[in-house]
């Protein structure tokens, strides 16, 4: 499908080669534009491929000229699988239809977490609104689109392509938030790109790691969508001066050749291993725009954050964090060096947030298996019992009218109105014939 920048839903199709030792061919088609997200995809095949699996995937970084809204599953006569880089949305909730619970969960773009108050709840219903119409106006397009590539008749409907998924894997862990239902085939994988085991880092790196000392390592990354290469020149200065008077040393993704004016206890690389470098016990301070997979890797390894989150969920990711009592936030901006230098040494110096750091890892790690396991068990369940039926949900067929039972609501009130009214003309009858016997009886 045709999907927006920023969204990452990748559409794994189980072309099923049913052996006797039950390895499948799998494609992945995953359109999103964030390498950081297509990272997470890029980890489930990885894992897939491990246990024998026969695994292509297909992404934008990979195709120099991608075919657009191609119905891979139907086309394969195969199940779907939805992989989801973020947190339940209308849009991926649904594939299967499962409940959005708008008066208790708080929306990824409202964020919050545990009990709604009613302001909250008006809100979240508001918002709510908002992504139904959104979502209404997507689907019309959508369909458009598709249709002129795959005629109806000869291709499956898009609506009929929607339908055909079997399970939603979502990159989220209830720990991360307001704990809420889901339908058997909607499985939280979050901190799937993380490694049980990391890899061994490059030799400069583990080097500039090792050799940090007591004081450690302050990581600084932004994301794949802003370059720390492209933040206006008042506040790289405020950045730079900031760590040029910290006794810790810097390991900064920049993504140009070097930093201009960079203090010496600062290095720069254009790649960093993220989740490999958060694991070394010497990073003390992660210093992130707040997607949700690097808070993933920060929360599973225990490391405070300091965020500066830029756009779209990231604030709520932040506050999240936040509310655990492991991070901090910089307004961009208002970020200059007096801000970014308090929120920095608060969080090198202060013991607490190393400390909750810690308690919510092992909060984050605490699971009867790994979120790489419970994916790939979930894929080939699917892949074993052909696209898992029994998973289905009567609801995702159903409108919002069958839905919300408004259709049996209204056949009732109007029972009830027939009632009323057969019951009204029934009193209105006797009564006229009580009267009338009543007046017969006192001319006589």
């Amino acid at each position: 499908m045709k999907l927006s920048q920023g969204v990452a839903i990748a559409w794994v199709v189980l072309c099923c080669c049913f052996a006797q030792l039950e390895a499948y061919r799998i494609l992945c088609i995953y359109p999103s534009s964030g390498r950081s997200h297509v990272l997470v995809g890029q980890a489930l095949l990885k894992g897939l491929a491990a246990r024998g699996h026969d695994v292509t995937m297909v992404s934008p970084f990979k195709l120099s000229k991608p075919v657009p809204n191609y119905p891979t599953g139907p086309h394969f006569n195969a199940p779907t699988v939805v992989l989801f880089s973020a947190g339940l949305t209308k849009m991926t909730a649904d594939f299967v239809g499962n409940p959005r619970a708008v008066a208790t969960v708080p929306a990824i773009m409202v964020g919050g977490r545990g009990a709604l108050d009613f302001a909250g709840r008006v809100k979240n219903f508001l918002f709510a609104g908002v992504e139904n119409v959104i979502t209404a106006v997507s689907d019309y397009v959508q369909t458009s689109y598709y249709e002129q590539f795959f005629p109806p008749g000869r291709y499956p409907s898009y609506a009929d392509v929607r339908r055909n998924v079997s399970l939603v894997l979502l990159n989220t862990h209830f720990s991360q938030a307001t704990p809420r239902p889901y339908l058997p085939n909607v499985v939280e994988v979050g901190g799937l790109q993380i490694k049980a085991k990391p890899d061994p880092l490059p030799e400069d790196i583990r080097e500039w790691l090792d050799g940090a000392g007591e004081h450690g390592v302050v990581y600084f990354c932004l994301g794949s969508n802003l370059k720390s290469a492209d933040l206006p020149q008042a506040k790289l200065d405020a950045i730079l001066k900031t760590f040029a008077q910290l006794k810790q040393r810097v390991l900064w993704k920049w993504e140009s050749d070097h930093i201009p004016n960079a203090p010496p206890n600062v290095l720069s690389k254009a790649w960093l291993p993220q989740d490999d470098v958060l694991a070394h016990p010497n990073v003390k301070l992660f210093i992130s725009h707040g997607g949700l997979g690097g808070m993933a890797e920060a929360k599973y390894h225990g490391v405070p954050v300091l965020g500066i989150p830029i756009f779209a969920e990231q604030h709520q990711n932040i506050q999240s964090m936040i509310d655990d009592g492991v991070a901090m936030q910089v307004d961009y901006k208002q970020l200059d060096e007096r801000t970014f230098s308090r929120a920095v040494n608060i969080m090198v110096r202060e013991h607490r947030f190393a400390e909750r750091a810690k308690a919510i890892s092992e909060l984050y790690r605490d699971r009867p298996q790994s979120a790489m396991d419970l994916a790939c068990y979930w894929v080939e369940y699917v892949a074993r019992h052909r696209g898992a039926p029994q998973l289905h949900y009567p609801g995702a067929d159903m409108n919002f009218f069958q839905h919300e039972s408004l259709d049996v609501i209204a056949f009732l009130v109007a029972i009830l109105y027939v009632v009323f009214k057969v019951f009204k003309l029934v009193l209105r009858f006797a009564y006229r014939k009580v009267f009338k016997s009543s007046r017969k009886a006192k001319v006589q």
